[in-house]
């Protein structure tokens, strides 16, 4: 018989439950609910949350709303929508992640300190992720994004300069990047040591799965890693899993796990994103104990 485990591990992050919950708990005395953006990066969970009431809005269609109620989700959003919405007499529920909202409190103070001085604020993370539209916000659209080193050659720095990081980058990726911007400063004259202040932002919730996976990953045959194919948090644990066990897959439904045969595997290992419902994990395990029910092993 194939063994199949599903990592106690992996599954939704503090933040996003806190969202799921919000929205749940609205909607026990609601038909339905507004959220800004898809709540999360998965589109079963996304489909089981509609079926519920919940119905995601795009900027555009935020922008036609009025008199009603609106669910921030976790990545949060920037002071433009809060004034947008309290002129157009809409009641939000607030799901940002406390550690997103610290982190734009940190930048939000950081550049009002900055406010008629010299320096640059430098946000490592992926420019179209709704997190970094928030973080952005906080500075009025005045901090610089990047993500690969190779972009720093062209940017205008200015000293000091603050760097911080969207809370669900890759840790190394981060250290690899603060070290280029080092020799960068250093190639332009700047003095790194006294004028480039680090701030360590990337949330640990979603950093120490990364040594956990690499441990669990390592001990089977095949692999299913289970996320929402525009999940950044999926890609970056896929990308960890893959590079330790080579047999492993990246699936965004139970259906999909059929494609990998079972021939000579004895055992299979589940596992997922900080955006991936442990419902949905379960339902990858009992689809394999179905194929393997049909060949009888």
């Amino acid at each position: 018989m194939i063994r199949i485990d599903v990592d106690e591990q992996s599954g939704f992050c503090t933040g996003v439950i806190k969202a799921v919950n919000a929205a749940e708990n609205h909607l026990v005395g609601n038909n339905e609910l507004c959220s800004l953006g898809e709540l999360v990066h998965n589109p079963e969970e996304v489909k089981r949350l509609k079926g519920r009431g919940l119905n995601p809005v795009t900027y555009e269609e935020f922008d036609r709303l009025k008199n009603t109620t609106v669910l921030i989700r976790a990545h949060g959003e920037p002071p433009e929508t809060y004034r947008k919405g309290k002129e157009k007499n809409i009641r939000f529920i607030d799901a940002t992640c406390p550690i997103v909202k610290k982190l734009q409190k940190q930048i939000r103070d950081c550049y009002t300190a900055l406010r008629g001085k010299e320096g640059s604020i430098l946000i490592f993370g992926k420019s179209s992720h709704p997190e970094i539209r928030a973080l952005l916000g906080q500075t009025d659209g005045n901090a610089i994004v990047a993500r690969d080193p190779g972009e720093l050659a062209a940017l205008e720095l200015k000293s000091p300069v603050f760097l911080f990081s969207q809370t669900t980058m890759n840790l190394r990726e981060y250290d690899f990047f603060h070290e280029s911007l080092r020799n960068r400063m250093s190639e332009l004259g700047l003095d790194p040591e006294g004028d480039l202040h680090i701030y360590d932002t990337v949330c640990r919730q979603v950093s120490s799965r990364e040594k956990y996976l690499e441990d669990f990953v390592s001990r089977y045959n095949l692999v299913l890693f289970v996320s929402g194919k525009e999940s950044s948090n999926g890609k970056a644990l896929y990308k960890v899993c893959r590079e330790i066990n080579k047999n492993t897959h990246f699936i965004s439904s139970p259906g999909e796990s059929d494609a990998y045969p079972l021939e000579g595997i004895v055992s299979i290992g589940i596992c997922g994103a900080t955006s991936t419902p442990r419902w949905l994990l379960s339902d990858v395990k009992a689809r394999l104990r179905e194929r393997i029910n049909i060949t009888g092993r």
